[in-house]
């Protein structure tokens, strides 16, 4: 029989190689999903209805991973974690404890097929017709019971596959698992330094409007109202959010934006303090195609600009 020819050895480096940045390129989206999800999810807001791009969720990873300083550490830890995990898990699968339960195994198995051979010796045929029928066939089913016990499982490649299949796995499931928590802090704790005043690092925004087109926003010379509106809701939360229209940074309340989505801003006054009881109310302004407002980003406050008074 003729033997199939056999790859060269480059061949398997490549394909392992692809598959490696495959690998690679999941972990990195599904990390920056992650912290992109449970960073909006603190602002109240889903990740999947903002159409952000594709290629900022892998930026998004790296934030997570080389951010600073801390996330840094914290990634050394979280690597630290996952070989101590994989480690641990493959050692259950193919360490001490899985070599007693397969001696254990094998020993049952060996009293079984000892048992059965101790059923089918001898000549017991009985005399009576029906009897001898249905002798035949219970020791049909031991042989059949015997050939099942004895058939060499463990000597085919396809279940080799499978334990490598396994184990894969389970590296895969402490990878993810790792990324997930590591990315799922990560948005939880950058979303508090951006909602509160004193360590935010979103812009501060300005809002311009003609008088009237907006329910919310107030005339900086003559604080009033706007007239002809409905409110459906809370209405103290919008009558808060009218009295609060205006920065004040000597308490903390400077509003700030949050994102950009095709015109749609989603701005947010921050917090003067971490509050865990409290989160920012997210205000979205729809875009518009008349020209008739003005958005004023500035990364700093109006005291850190020379020339503006405070």
């Amino acid at each position: 029989m003729k033997e199939s020819p056999r790859l060269p050895p480059e061949t398997f480096a490549l394909g392992r190689l692809a598959s490696l940045l495959v690998l690679l390129g999941a972990v990195l989206y599904f990390t920056g999903w992650t912290y992109r999800w449970s960073y909006f999810a603190f602002f109240q807001l889903e990740v999947t209805t903002l159409p952000l791009p594709l290629e900022s969720f892998y930026i998004a990873s790296f934030q997570v991973f080389f951010g600073n300083f801390r996330a840094i550490v914290h990634t050394i830890i979280t690597i630290v974690l996952i070989l101590v995990g994989v480690y641990c898990s493959l050692w259950l699968l193919e360490g001490q404890p899985s070599q007693q339960v397969q001696r254990r195994a094998k020993r049952i198995r060996r009293r079984l097929l000892a048992g059965l051979k101790g059923q089918l010796r001898g000549d017991r045929t009985p005399q009576n017709p029906w009897l001898r029928v249905l002798f035949r066939l219970y020791q049909g089913l031991l042989r059949l019971l015997k050939s099942f016990l004895s058939f060499p499982l463990l000597d085919y490649q396809s279940l080799r596959f499978v334990r490598s299949l396994l184990d894969e796995t389970v590296i895969v499931c402490w990878l993810l698992m790792a990324c997930f928590w590591l990315a799922q802090w990560q948005g939880e704790a950058d979303a508090w330094r951006d909602a509160v005043n004193e360590t935010s690092s979103l812009p501060v925004v300005t809002l311009v409007v003609r008088d009237d087109n907006v329910p919310l926003g107030i005339n900086p010379e003559q604080a009033r109202n706007p007239q002809g509106i409905r409110v459906i809701g809370d209405d103290l939360s919008y009558q808060q959010l009218l009295g609060d229209a205006i920065n004040n940074p000597s308490q903390n309340r400077v509003w700030r934006l949050l994102i950009d989505v095709d015109g749609d801003y989603y701005v947010f006054p921050t917090l003067a303090q971490r509050d865990e009881t409290r989160r920012p109310p997210v205000v979205v302004v729809p875009r518009s195609q008349e020209g008739d407002r003005l958005i004023i980003v500035r990364p700093t406050q109006r005291r850190d600009v020379p020339g503006l008074t405070p």
